[in-house]
């Protein structure tokens, strides 16, 4: 005992000659960069970036640096960047800098220490105030949150050091600012991203993960939050005691039921996901066995139907079973919340859907496709290939909105899947038939037929697979023809897209076509006519009320929050519509994995409180106008340009040239 006492007592002081000195060099980095000319600043920094995080990774080194987080802006070790504008800052992307390089994560940890300082009162900062600052760190935890568990990968003892340091800084903020706040943060995160209604829901359950560990460091006070997050637990997890148990055991305990019992389950999971938009593994193996041996009304319940999916249930019957018999169970439950929306939508209703989906369900694709799908599922037993890429089509056609393009640019193709899904069912269909069967698919483009077989090239130089099953089947032979198309029309002198569109995605997009932008010299023209036309066109007020019957595509200019120019970038414009408040907006689909989106000048997409349906974006008409670059419109629908006040286009005019178009020329056509 004598021995161990005093090995601990060695270890102790090592441990805390290490960090004095570890403070010293910090205390000294920091001084060095202060004292120096904004000139030579870059040269000193290396040397504090290293110092943090040799400091950050030993016990009691964050509260250290923590305390010297109000010099860290008159010291200028931000001045430059990014950071140096903290009211700015993203959270989503704190992320990248705290898993990246070594200066990434020292200036992202003296960053957030300082937005800590700020939340708490100890430092004031004239552009950002201590609620924002908190929900930034709030925010910011619930995306990194399982960076406080250890990774044993490779790339995780590679970057060892790094990773602690990281840990320890996590770990400090979430003493400080409380548990309670970041289940809420994590709760409301959780709920934000479900109201889209996304296919992949991986994130999310990923973020409850994270709920249920915090859980069980301690149960914080209830709040409205916090019950919140135990109805999702509870909706991934299984709502009733026989629901969280093992299949096995549930299938076993349901069987044993009497009817109104089975009914409480069944109208249990339905209820629960239509509220949340999850489903647990029970709920797949029940659906399984209802599909063979329980009735219609069962069924009904235990997906919550409405009439329509009802009456869709009714008339097709023996299809949704052999549906769900092929495609559901534990591993793919998920898409149940796909099941029921397509038959609440009435997608069985369009003529092609039934025969073409009947063709799937005894579909046995390539083995190279079936080896891919099962693969890139990541469950340890996966299901066969056929099931994967039926519960993926099922999971498409009821929520069209919640396709993603994922980590990969491209937009288009994501775009034309969940168009497809909404107007022309079958035609996607017959598509994903082609691709699992025959490992091809073709489209026309001006009479002429285009082959993926036949093609090399596409905007995909590394396909990134964080996508639903029908897009992984579907988006590299779309990539390959949407960019066979863009070669065949270069050099006409046009934006490509007033050809392509209509082509690529279908006959229901209007030929008429208006662009402000020239690709040749990268200039703007004729902008008060553009957004005239557009307002002609889909201002219920310009057009004599007109409503969109089919979504069209149209283009956005992509910005950043300071409004800085960043890409262009394919969406569907859905409808035009008085919002609960009577402001005119713009409801659009987004490809991109996240609907929220903040392009600056206070234009921030919103995906909820301004009647929008799952899955849409919205923005008022005005600032909708401020981003827009290309789009269709029904010739034969345009209502007058001219009618629209010379303030309103001015006003949005202005909005551009101090964005988008801030370095570019400016063309306007003179009238004569």
């Amino acid at each position: 005992m004598e021995y161990q006492r005093l090995q601990d007592l060695s270890r102790n002081s090592t441990e805390n000659q290490e960090l004095s000195r570890a403070q010293e060099q910090f205390d000294h980095a920091l001084e060095s960069v202060a004292r120096v000319t904004a000139f030579a600043r870059p040269g000193h920094l290396p040397r504090l970036f290293n110092a943090t995080v040799k400091l950050l990774k030993l016990p009691g080194g964050v509260e250290h640096a923590y305390a010297l987080a109000g010099r860290f802006d008159e010291a200028g070790v931000f001045e430059g960047s990014d950071w140096n504008h903290p009211q700015h800052l993203q959270a989503g992307l704190s992320r990248g800098s705290l898993t990246g390089t070594v200066e990434a994560v020292a200036v992202e940890a003296l960053s957030q220490l300082r937005m800590l300082a700020i939340a708490e009162g100890d430092y004031r900062h004239p552009d950002l105030g201590a609620g924002d600052a908190r929900d930034f760190l709030e925010r910011s935890l619930v995306f990194n949150l399982d960076l406080l568990q250890a990774d044993y990968s490779e790339a995780g003892r590679t970057g060892a050091s790094r990773r602690q340091a990281v840990r320890h800084l996590l770990s400090y903020e979430l003493d400080r600012l409380g548990g309670s706040s970041v289940i809420e943060a994590l709760v409301a995160e959780a709920d934000r991203i479900l109201e889209q209604r996304p296919i992949d829901v991986s994130t999310v359950r990923g973020l409850l993960d994270q709920v249920e560990r915090l859980l069980e460091r301690g149960a914080p006070p209830d709040s409205e939050a916090l019950g919140r997050g135990r109805l999702l637990l509870a909706a991934c997890r299984g709502p009733t005691t026989l629901t969280r148990s093992s299949v096995s055991d549930c299938l076993a305990g349901f069987e044993g039921m009497s009817d109104e019992e089975r009914d409480a389950e069944l109208a249990a999971l339905g209820e629960l996901m239509n509220d949340t938009g999850l489903v647990c593994p029970a709920h797949g193996a029940l659906l399984a066995l209802l599909a063979r041996n329980g009735s219609d009304r069962q069924l009904g319940l235990a997906l919550g139907l409405d009439a329509v999916g009802l009456d869709s249930l009714d008339a097709y019957s023996e299809l949704v079973r052999q549906l769900i018999v092929e495609a559901v169970g534990p591993a793919t439950a998920q898409c149940a919340t796909g099941l029921g929306n397509l038959l609440d939508r009435g997608v069985l209703f369009f003529p092609p859907v039934p025969p073409a989906l009947w063709r799937l369900t005894r579909l046995e694709p390539l083995p190279e496709v079936s080896a891919h799908l099962r693969e890139e599922f990541g469950h340890a037993e996966p299901p066969s290939g056929r099931s994967l890429l039926l519960a993926g089509v099922i999971s498409v056609l009821g929520l069209p909105l919640g396709v993603s393009q994922g980590n990969n640019p491209t937009c288009q193709s994501a775009r034309a899947i969940s168009l497809w899904a909404q107007v022309d069912p079958g035609f996607l269909l017959e598509l994903v038939m082609w691709a699992a069967r025959d490992g091809e698919i073709d489209l026309h483009f001006e009479g002429d037929l285009i082959r993926s077989s036949e093609l090399s090239e596409g905007l995909i130089e590394d396909f990134h697979t964080d996508l639903d099953t029908v897009s992984l089947v579907l988006v590299p032979h779309l990539d390959k023809i949407y960019w066979e198309m863009g070669r065949r029309i270069v050099g006409r002198g046009e934006d490509g897209h007033r050809w392509i569109n209509p082509e690529f995605h279908g006959w229901w997009v209007h030929r008429g076509f208006a662009t402000t932008f020239d690709y040749a010299t990268g200039s703007v023209v004729d902008f008060a006519g553009f957004t005239r036309r557009f307002h002609a066109a889909y201002h219920p007020d310009y057009n004599d009320g007109a409503e969109l019957i089919y979504p069209q595509p149209a283009g956005i200019v992509a910005t950043d929050p300071f409004g800085v120019y960043v890409g262009l970038h394919a969406i569907a414009i859905q409808r035009v519509a008085l919002d609960p408040d009577e402001v005119m907006r713009v409801y659009f689909y987004n490809p991109n994995n996240e609907g929220r989106q903040d392009w600056g000048q206070g234009i921030v997409t919103s995906t909820r409180g301004h009647g929008e349906y799952a899955g849409e974006s919205s923005l008022p008409f005005d600032q909708f106008c401020a981003r827009l670059y290309v789009f269709h419109y029904n010739e034969r629908e345009l209502g007058d340009p001219e009618a629209v006040p010379d303030e309103a286009i001015e006003a949005i005019a202005g909005m551009v040239r101090e964005s988008w178009a801030c370095d570019r020329a400016w063309h306007e056509v003179v009238a004569s």
